[in-house]
């Protein structure tokens, strides 16, 4: 079975994402938890003083754990896992879309084609490429993109925005904006800011 006919990876084909075996989102997966900061949690009751506690309680906080809820820093993680697993290197990137190693290095300096460096090696996401080709005007786009963490911009781009509608009334993605060949401008005056 190709990898493309895995299952669970119609999500990532969805997202703009080629996935590879579940051995390498596994490998990713750890290395998107050990880049992600632990503080984005308060202290666990365990490390809370009595008073501490009685405080909280006064005041209407629920410091016990709700595990049915969404854990945001999990869905984080497992979003820049999958980002890293199916992403290129620089050299995969380079053959894919027939341009030396040497020029898709040029276009990572040049925040042209978005890249994660991780582990002082390139991650370039696929999300970027269109078959063998980059995406349409993709790297006009991509350097007001560059201070923005990997998932906020898979996000940005997978995400329909109400100011994209095509001439039929369809709310599009930016992903979906460039493929179909609309202004790139437009998308420019809508990037979020870092």
């Amino acid at each position: 079975m190709s990898t493309a006919e895995q299952p669970g990876n119609h999500y990532f084909q969805l997202h703009g994402l080629r996935a590879q075996a579940p051995q390498a989102l596994n490998a990713a997966l750890k290395v998107a938890i050990g880049q992600l900061q632990t503080n984005l949690y308060g202290p666990a009751k365990s490390e809370l003083t009595p008073a501490e506690i009685a405080l909280f309680d006064r005041v209407g906080v629920d410091l016990d754990e709700h595990p049915e809820q969404d854990d945001p820093l999990l869905e984080y993680a497992t979003e820049f896992a999958a980002i890293l697993a199916t992403s290129l290197t620089p050299t995969k990137a380079a053959e894919l879309i027939e341009r030396t190693p040497v020029r898709v290095r040029q276009l990572i300096r040049q925040n042209e084609l978005y890249a994660i460096r991780v582990a002082s090696r390139w991650h370039v996401p696929t999300f970027q490429f269109d078959g063998n080709a980059l995406i349409p005007n993709i790297v006009l786009l991509n350097p007001e993109l560059a201070e923005l963490d990997p998932v906020s911009v898979v996000r940005w781009y997978t995400s329909k925005d109400p100011e994209l509608e095509d001439s039929n009334g369809n709310t599009l993605t930016p992903l979906e904006w460039l493929k179909t060949g609309h202004d790139a401008q437009k998308l420019i005056k809508i990037v979020p800011e870092a």
